[in-house]
């Protein structure tokens, strides 16, 4: 049966100093391999190209005797057959009649130019046969040269060579070639041959020759001869009396193949020697990388172990436990090695709680409890840990799970806390239904002072008069009546402030503001010489959903209040304003007075409660404005007037 494959975690700390340095090494010992390929690559090909030109120069001086053997030896048969002729003009005393020797030199009529006797006593210029006196014309050292030649004969009793010499009928240049003739040690004449050279090599030279090289003489006249561009050489010809030289151009590529075929087979295994290296050096270069890589993910992993307070493990297929960070080992006050190395059941799982790693399982593909499932975990020294954990399958990059990974985050010191505010929640509670209370009854206070001062004058002046029979039962009826609507909206007052404080629902009617503002507006009463300066829109005006006693009492406290500060300022007249704004699905009414404004310091605590900046002021009006308002999802600003250079207040409330 084959075992589930096991995870090494140990594998990931592993230490890759040492196959850095390996690998530094390879990349030296692959360098060195590079130039010793690169220098036996420039090595074979200068030995190649040595051995080539060791080659050639071979061939050319092989080319070169062969050349000076074969000429040489037809120059010898041409000297015999000379020296033949010579004979025969000596016994017939004259031009010799006879047909030539057979041989090379004579089946081609053009291979002798001209060719004849000059007896001993005819050795000036004078006295020589025709075809000798025309050559000699041709070109003023020719004569001198004929003339050397001649003396050559006589003086060292051999043949001798003349020219290269110009030729009478073109460019071509001809060798002249005297045989003497001796009879008993006295000289009797020499036997003088012309040969034109361009003639003899075409003749005499072998065809397999005259395929593979070019010959041209060496000559001043035709310095450039050789002009089929391929490599050429001077192959000098060693006959006596003549400088005759030949320039040997070689035809075609005379390099022979195998050695090349050898070089390309070997530069084609050097060449792929060469991209082995270079795959071999590119893939050792991502190997470096992925080990750079591999050695910045190690330390940054082992930072976040270092750093990390949150507790992880991992299990495999079959709950054996794997792996487990430092800072689990700190949560539960085991270390690591001692919680791995552990059987049975984890020292820190209480009882009571099921398997461990059955629970992380089913909690890791569980999608109801994204926040993670709060479990408690045992410390070492027994106390119980409230955390909460999290776990996912750990899976390879096939997708094939191996084990799995558990987290666990420690909220002991939260849930303390959470439990500690909650207290503290209980006693702000009973703080604010204090507050409420106390709020309550200062609203009650503030809003029932004018209805009840109203009645408690009436009742005073009723009782007066009654006392001393003063008034009729006519008079006394409109008197009741108004005490009793002046009773009645106390009751009213009771009645919202009641609903109010305790944040029930409050009516909200569609409001007419324009005729509501100017109502309220009018009816405030103001302090003497203070005038009332409304700038209402005509018609209705803009309608907004709102409870419209507690927003009378909310416009009604600010422009008592302008109307009081409005005189303070000392600037005549003193006004109150009153007008509309709107602006971003808002309405807004807006009080301004002539006053001498609310000071920077103390726009942060104008609407607060109890702080009053007014003698004799309970610090509630502004505090209840602000409170109906936001009731009313709206909002209070407050600003200094552009115009009358004092306070305005503008009540924004939402049109829907």
């Amino acid at each position: 049966m084959p075992t589930e494959p096991t995870l090494d975690f140990d594998t990931i700390d592993l230490d890759t100093r040492q196959a850095s340095a390996l690998t530094r090494r390879a990349v030296a010992w692959l360098g060195a391999l590079l130039l010793l390929v690169a220098a036996s690559a420039v090595a074979m090909v200068l030995f190649l190209r040595s051995e080539e030109a060791r080659e050639q120069d071979r061939r050319r001086t092989a080319d070169a005797e062969w050349l000076d053997q074969t000429l040489r030896f037809h120059f010898r048969r041409l000297e015999g057959d000379l020296g033949v002729l010579a004979l025969q003009a000596r016994q017939t005393s004259g031009p010799v009649s006879a047909p030539p020797p057979t041989g090379p030199w004579w089946r081609d009529a053009g291979l002798v130019a001209a060719h004849g006797w000059l007896p001993a006593g005819q050795a000036d210029l004078e006295l020589w046969p025709a075809f000798l006196r025309e050559a000699a014309a041709i070109e003023p050292g020719n004569a001198a040269a004929l003339a050397t030649m001649l003396d050559t004969t006589r003086g060292l009793q051999r043949a001798a060579y003349a020219g290269p010499l110009a030729a009478a009928d073109g460019p071509a240049q001809q060798l002249w070639l005297a045989v003497p003739l001796f009879e008993q040690g006295r000289f009797v004449g020499d036997y003088v041959a012309a040969v034109p050279v361009d003639r003899v090599l075409a003749g005499l030279i072998p065809a397999w020759f005259l395929q593979d090289h070019r010959l041209v003489l060496d000559d001043a006249s035709t310095p450039q001869a050789p002009t089929g561009g391929g490599a050429r050489f001077l192959a000098p010809i060693n006959l006596p009396g003549a400088q005759l030289g030949l320039w040997v151009e070689a035809l075609g590529d005379q390099a022979p193949l195998a050695p090349r075929a050898f070089f390309a087979v070997a530069l084609v295994c050097l060449a792929g020697m060469l991209l082995t290296l270079v795959a071999l050096w590119r893939d050792i270069q991502r190997r470096q990388r992925a080990e750079t890589r591999l050695q910045t993910q190690l330390a940054l992993r082992t930072a976040m172990e270092r750093s990390v307070a949150l507790g992880l493990r991992a299990w495999d297929q079959a709950g054996h436990l794997l792996y487990a960070n430092p800072a689990f080992g700190r949560l539960v006050g085991w270390t690591p090695q001692e919680l791995i190395a552990h059987n049975g059941a984890p020292p820190y799982w209480p009882a009571g709680q099921g398997d461990e790693f059955e629970q992380m399982r089913s909690h890791a593909g569980d999608t109801a409890a994204p926040a993670g499932t709060e479990l408690q975990l045992q410390h070492r020294d027994g106390h119980r840990l409230d955390v909460l954990v999290h776990s996912a399958p750990l899976a390879l990059a096939s997708g094939e799970v191996v084990g799995w990974v558990g987290s666990a985050l420690d909220i002991t010191e939260r849930r303390r806390i959470e439990r500690l505010a909650a207290r503290q929640q209980e006693l702000l509670e009973a703080s604010g239904r204090l507050v409420a209370m106390g709020e309550v009854a200062s609203t009650l206070a503030h809003e029932l002072n004018q209805p009840l001062g109203a009645l408690s004058s009436f009742a005073n002046g009723l009782l007066n008069r009654v006392r001393e029979q003063r008034i009729t039962f006519e008079e006394i009826v409109p008197v009741v009546e108004r005490m009793e609507r002046m009773a009645e909206k106390a009751g009213r007052v009771i009645q919202r402030v009641n609903a109010f404080a305790r944040r029930q629902d409050m009516t909200r009617l569609p409001l007419a503001l324009r005729p509501f503002v100017a109502r309220v507006a009018a009816g405030a009463p103001l302090p003497e010489g203070v005038a009332l300066d409304l700038q209402l829109p005509p018609g209705d005006g803009p309608t907004v959903p709102a409870d419209a006693l507690l927003l009378e009492n909310a416009l009604h406290n600010l422009v008592l209040n302008a109307g009081e500060w409005a005189p303070r300022s000392g600037r005549t007249p003193a006004r109150v304003r009153v007008d509309l704004v709107s602006g971003d699905g808002q309405v807004g009414v807006r009080v301004a007075d002539s006053g001498p404004g609310v000071p920077p310091q103390q726009l942060g605590t104008i609407f607060d409660a109890f702080a009053s900046h007014k003698p004799g002021g309970m610090g509630m009006g502004l505090a209840i404005c602000r409170s109906i308002v936001e009731a009313h999802h709206g909002r209070i600003e407050v600003e200094r007037s552009a115009e009358l250079h004092g306070a305005q207040f503008t009540l924004w409330l939402p049109t829907t």
